[in-house]
């Protein structure tokens, strides 16, 4: 209410009618203006644009004399002041009784300023030669004054305007449109009452002609120099010009000339720049006694189905195609399924021509081979033509990344790209060479040898105690290896002869007396230790058979067996034992062998670490985005399979840092912090420098060679070779089906670099555009048209197909390798041994020759 002149009571001088006629104007008004705002669009933020002398706005639209420009100029405030007080405070019915309406923040603000210079005052400027710089200031300053009423915000809000305030208010609408403000965070009511100006005896001079122009350029003025104003040409004439687009929220009261109500029309366009027209349709009338009344086929439906038909209008598509080799017209290789290059590009193509059969609309195609990079600091590609405003949607999905956040805007989820390294994963590892340790772990191993242990003790404990227990029958309890069993008499006679040898054998011996010195002590008990031992191998029978026990359980568990028995029921009983022991330890064993040879061979290269570390080489797709994300990635072990299995490293010397950095102009000595830290640059410095750029390709200082190569090629050398490939699973799963075998199949491997992407269809930033496919988007997914053209371009995993073949039941020298090692590791032992023991003998006959 500040800044508006005192309004006087003027109801005395201009009579009782005009008086009466601004409030019925002004009630009329401020109720259909609560009603849409608080009724209908349920937004209580409201802005009313208006002026405060519509009969002195420069326009030359009024035919009447000075009297009656005074009494519509006085009629006009006078309405003013009862719609502001209405809005601002409270709203009457006709009774005069106050409705208890919610009541919305009021905004009132006056287009006075942008009331234009007149046609002498234009004439006088031109003569100074200074018409061309008054005009751009003026529409410069006009640009900041409606920037600073109507500030692009999140909230929606309502936009008033009155039309009776003649070129003013449409001054106004040309601005909005030229700021794009048609859009739907500004609901817009434009409310056409000429009431007051009829009543004041003031005519409106409107120009039918759709030629007459709003403003008269420097050749019209010329030519007609007596004419100083501009015409006033009806609302639909101007509606044409203004940039209206499918998400317009635009509606038109004009004033019933019968009675106190307005008649109601809903005004859109599928965009000017589209090629489209403006639709003024009938939606209602407004009157104090019924209100708002708006027809069932418009409460009933949102915006967007109403507005389904877009007759057509023709909207720039730009589509990604990286395909070099592409033939026949781009719109063929878009929607056939031919081929698997560009299979994200094409699959979000062709749903967008499901939205656009939806909405009626028509493409205009072009391409590039760029999604949008930056590059010198500007966006290339499909991104930089939507920023140029050289396309109006993309053809192609992109990844949403921050950066493009404030450049674009998403309309819904598109393709879900999973990029991986895929390979055939070798069948030979490190772990088929320990296939006889591998039925058991270590603690069952473990528990086997603690068990065999136990078993040789006790074993020799009965041998032992067998043999003192019966000293009579000790040669015969024990059987030696290869013995036949005797008869008992024949056992006990011969128990007998070899009793009195042994005897003999060991009381005739003679031992050196044990004195002198200490080196004559040392040699006199070896001696002695020797004679004793000769002796006893002239005995026939043993009492502790320790080494013959390790050899019977060894030979037990091997099932095998040893000549080697007891006739105690305490040694038959740990003989049975071992026997069981082994049998049950034996049917797992072999059967565990048996599923270790037939089952799925491990896979040990699970991470990007392990295939770094591997001996396959590796190659990658020659698309944009791998290359964009090896010239970003900070991720150390993507960086080292780069520079590894990618491309070469510089060498050494081009990578070296300083060994001294003169004291950096400081005149401070370096130390070895910044040694490190210069190091660490120079190699950060030196991995960049063979990373690729957009138009080049990957490649290191000296023409070194580079795996980028096509799927084609790339899953060639994946069926051949040991070689992995980094590729979208989704292009990789066709040419997989269609050319490996089952076997092959099920050695493949997948390896991911990154996590898997989601892709989001784009267009320009706020576009109009942007609410129609979001919508259709929506709809294509409730519908299932997204899944079909999901599964139609995105080909499913073929699947594992298990079969035993002949090959698998072969054993390979891989898996064997174990038991010869252990093979030839017992014949290395062997020979060792042997080369001992015949050095013992001979060091022993010299010994005894040297006594005798």
């Amino acid at each position: 209410m500040c800044g508006w002149p005192p309004v006087l009571l003027f109801a005395s001088l201009v009579g009782a009618k005009v008086w009466l006629e601004p409030r019925t104007t002004a009630l009329l008004q401020s109720r259909l203006i609560l009603e849409f705002a608080v009724g209908h669009k349920q937004i209580p933020r409201l802005t009313y644009f208006t002026c405060s002398n519509p009969a002195n706005n420069d326009t030359g639209n009024m035919s009447a004399s000075r009297a009656k420009l005074n009494q519509l100029r006085e009629a006009f405030n006078a309405k003013n002041f009862e719609l502001i007080g209405r809005l601002t405070y409270q709203n009457y019915n006709g009774d005069g009784d106050v409705l208890l309406l919610q009541q919305p923040f009021v905004r009132i603000v006056l287009l006075d300023v942008l009331r234009q210079v007149s046609g002498s005052q234009l004439r006088k400027v031109r003569g100074q030669g200074g018409r061309s710089g008054m005009g751009s200031s003026m529409a410069a300053n006009n640009a900041e004054w409606l920037d600073s009423v109507l500030t692009m915000e999140a909230l929606r809000q309502i936009v008033v305007v009155d039309l009776a305030c003649g070129m003013l208010s449409r001054r106004f609408l040309e601005l909005a449109s030229g700021k794009m403000l048609y859009n739907d965070k500004y609901h817009w009511l434009l409310i056409e009452d000429y009431t007051l100006h009829v009543g004041a005896g003031v005519r409106q001079r409107e120009q039918q002609q759709q030629q007459q122009q709003l403003h008269l350029t420097d050749t019209a003025m010329a030519t007609d120099g007596n004419r100083e104003t501009d015409e006033l040409q009806p609302i639909e004439n101007l509606m044409e010009t203004l940039n209206f687009y499918m998400n317009t929220e635009l509606t038109l009261a004009k004033r019933a000339p019968q009675d106190a109500s307005y008649l109601l029309y809903d005004v859109w366009s599928p965009g000017r720049n589209y090629g489209g027209d403006v639709n003024i349709t009938k939606i209602g009338n407004f009157t104090l006694t019924d209100g708002m009344q708006l027809q069932s086929w418009f409460r009933t439906t949102s915006t967007l189905l109403r507005r389904l038909d877009m007759k057509h209008a023709q909207v720039r598509c730009m589509a990604v195609v990286t395909d070099k080799n592409m033939t026949g017209s781009l719109l063929h290789y878009l929607t056939h399924t031919s081929g698997y290059m560009d299979t994200m590009n094409r699959f979000n193509f062709n749903l967008l021509m499901v939205v656009r059969d939806m909405f009626n609309w028509t493409f205009v195609l072009s391409k590039t081979s760029s999604w949008g990079y930056l590059k010198n600091g500007r966006y290339d590609g499909m991104i930089g033509a939507l920023i140029r405003n050289e396309t109006d949607i993309g053809g192609a999905p992109i990844f949403y990344w921050l950066e493009r956040h404030k450049w674009i805007d998403a309309s819904g989820q598109s393709w879900s790209s999973r990029p991986c390294f895929i390979f055939r994963h070798p069948r030979s590892t490190q772990k088929d060479r320990i296939v006889f340790l591998q039925p058991f772990t270590d603690d069952v191993w473990m528990l086997i040898l603690v068990c065999g242990v136990f078993t040789v003790l006790i074993l020799w404990l009965l041998t032992t105690i067998e043999g003192k227990l019966n000293p009579q029958q000790g040669a015969a309890l024990i059987k030696p290896k290869g013995g036949a069993p005797q008869h008992h008499q024949q056992q006990q006679q011969q128990q007998v002869e070899a009793r009195p040898v042994s005897h003999v054998s060991l009381v005739s011996l003679e031992l050196q007396p044990v004195e002198g010195r200490c080196w004559q002590r040392c040699f006199a008990r070896l001696r002695n230790y020797i004679r004793r031992r000769k002796a006893l191998a002239t005995v026939s029978n043993r009492q502790g058979l320790f080494m013959e026990s390790v050899l019977f359980f060894v030979g037990i568990i091997c099932q095998q067996g040893l000549g080697f028995s007891t006739n105690f029921m305490s040694g038959r009983t740990i003989v049975i034992t071992s026997l069981l022991f082994s049998f049950c330890i034996f049917q797992f064993y072999s059967a565990s062998i048996v599923g270790t040879l037939l089952m799925e061979k491990p896979k040990t290269i699970r991470t990007l670490k392990d295939l770094v570390q591997s001996s396959l080489k590796v190659g990658v797709e020659d698309v944009l985005y791998n290359r964009d994300y090896f010239l970003n990635t900070k991720d150390p072990v993507s960086m080292e399979i780069y520079a590894k299995k990618i491309t070469q490293v510089p060498t050494n010397k081009e990578i070296e840092a300083p060994s001294a950095v003169p004291d950096g102009g400081q005149g401070q000595p370096s130390t070895p912090e910044d040694a490190d830290g210069a190091s660490s640059g120079a190699s950060a410095k030196a991995y960049r420098d063979i990373v690729h750029s957009h138009e080049v390709g990957a490649h290191a200082k000296e023409n070194a060679a580079t795996n980028w190569m096509d799927p084609e090629t790339g899953l060639q050398r994946v069926k051949n070779e040991r070689f992995a490939f980094h590729m979208d699973v989704a292009v990789a799963y066709k040419t997989i089906a269609d050319t490996f075998s089952e076997r092959d199949i099920c050695d493949l491997t997948e390896i991911s670099m990154f996590p898997p992407q989601k892709t989001v269809a784009i267009s320009q930033k706020n576009s109009p555009m942007r609410k129609v496919i979001s919508y259709g988007w929506r709809r294509i997914t409730e519908t299932g048209i997204f899944a079909y053209h999901y599964n139609v371009w995105h080909t499913a995993k073929p699947p594992c197909v298990k079969k035993i073949e002949t090959s698998d039941l072969h054993v390979d020298m891989d898996t064997v390798s174990s038991a010869l090692m252990i093979l030839l590791i017992s014949y290395g032992i062997t020979i060792f041994v042997l080369i001992i023991e015949i050095l013992y003998s001979k060091w022993h006959t010299r010994i005894g020759i040297k006594f005798n």
